[in-house]
């Protein structure tokens, strides 16, 4: 199963980082090694600059003549529609409420202060994506209706630490990422759904 549906909005989980949000938009966040002929979005949420999470070809691969880019001050996205993001900022794109969060390591040295986790209100549906991230004081402040946790360790939470972030985060459910397509994630998510009762696992769509 790569969908999982949470009211009217489908969450499409396709590889890695990357997800498919589908409702009355099509908003993709961090697609990476997407190829072309998948449905065109409304709106591209990017985290931060690393290759896997900020994919050009990707998102021209997506992209249409009116969608919109959102990404961190600190990254740059040139040839698109675009709108600047910085922690705690809000704004309202298409008629979807797009919210920053803090997303950065404590103790790796990958992720500084000015990557982004987002909060995406589709159609009364809150979905919130933790970006590349450890486990922060700042979850504990996020209700959301669905909750997507980087789960592979080395350059984000491992699954022992994601499985706190999810004690930390209010949600009906937590999907975990960020694991198996690149080096050094490997990660069995059945632990993870083992330890966080409201756990739903999804496989990825793009291989």
């Amino acid at each position: 199963m790569n969908t999982l549906k949470f009211r009217n909005v489908e969450i499409v989980w396709l590889k890695h980082a990357g997800f498919k949000l589908k409702g009355s938009r099509v908003i993709y966040i961090d697609p990476y090694e997407v190829p072309a002929g998948q449905e065109k979005a409304d709106i591209i949420l990017v985290t931060h600059d690393h290759f896997d999470h900020l994919d050009l070809k990707s998102i021209g691969n997506l992209a249409k003549g009116d969608t919109v880019v959102v990404h961190p001050k600190a990254c740059s996205v040139k040839g698109f529609e675009s709108l600047e993001m910085v922690e705690n900022d809000t704004a309202n794109v298409k008629g979807v409420e797009i919210t920053a969060v803090p997303a950065y390591n404590i103790d790796k040295p990958f992720h500084k202060r000015g990557c982004l986790g987002y909060i995406v209100n589709i159609d009364g549906v809150k979905v919130y994506h933790a970006g590349d991230t450890d486990r922060i004081p700042e979850m504990k402040k996020i209700a959301v209706d669905v909750a997507l946790l980087p789960a592979g360790g080395t350059y984000t939470m491992d699954l022992s630490e994601a499985i706190k972030a999810a004690q930390d985060i209010k949600a009906e459910v937590y999907v975990p990422m960020h694991y198996g397509a690149i080096p050094n994630t490997k990660a069995d998510p059945k632990v993870f759904q083992e330890k966080v009762p409201k756990a739903v696992i999804l496989e990825p769509l793009l291989r």
